[in-house]
Order: C-alpha cells, then sequence, then structure tokens
C-alpha cells in the first residue's frame, strides 16, 4: 500500500525543524543506531529533565531547543525500536 502524502500542521514543521537543527549540532557525535534502547531511553529522561529546567528558568528559545532534544531522543528510540529499526530487544 503506498504511503500518502502527509501535509504537517506549521507546529509539527517548526518542531521538526529544531529536531534537525539540534541534530545537525551533533553531527560530530557517533550516531544513534549503535545504541541500546535502554541507553537512549536514559537519555530521554536526561534531557526531559533538562526540559523541565528550562521551563522553570522561562527561557522560550532554551524550552525550543531541549523540547527538541527530547522529541530526538523519542525518534531515536522509535528508530532502533520499531519497524524501520528492528533492533528491539529480546
Amino acid at each position: 500500500m503506498a504511503e500518502r502524502a502527509v501535509r504537517l500542521r506549521p507546529s509539527v514543521r517548526e518542531f521538526a525543524r529544531q529536531m534537525e537543527l539540534q541534530l545537525r549540532a551533533n553531527d560530530w557525535k557517533d550516531g544513534w543506531q549503535g545504541m541500546a534502547w535502554d541507553e537512549l531511553l536514559g537519555r530521554l529522561v536526561e534531557e526531559a529533565a533538562e526540559l523541565e529546567q528550562a521551563i522553570l528558568a522561562g527561557s522560550p528559545e532554551d524550552v525550543s531547543r531541549e523540547a527538541a532534544d527530547v522529541g530526538n531522543f523519542a525518534m531515536m528510540l522509535a528508530n532502533v525500536w520499531g519497524p524501520h529499526g528492528g533492533t528491539q530487544p529480546g
């Protein structure tokens, strides 16, 4: 079954752009494909704590950046766990 094009909402498009900017800022690091799912989950929890701190500090720029980090780690988990990653734990 062919996939249909999905028109992204402006807020989703902007969030995806922020996620991509964060990924590019970290391109010098090794990728996530070799990381274990529990390591990725641990990093997601760490990033969520950083997001909470940014929210409490009231910095919109920091909130946007940290939210993108959380989103990226969620995407990485979906990538290694999901049907396209195929590295689910046994």
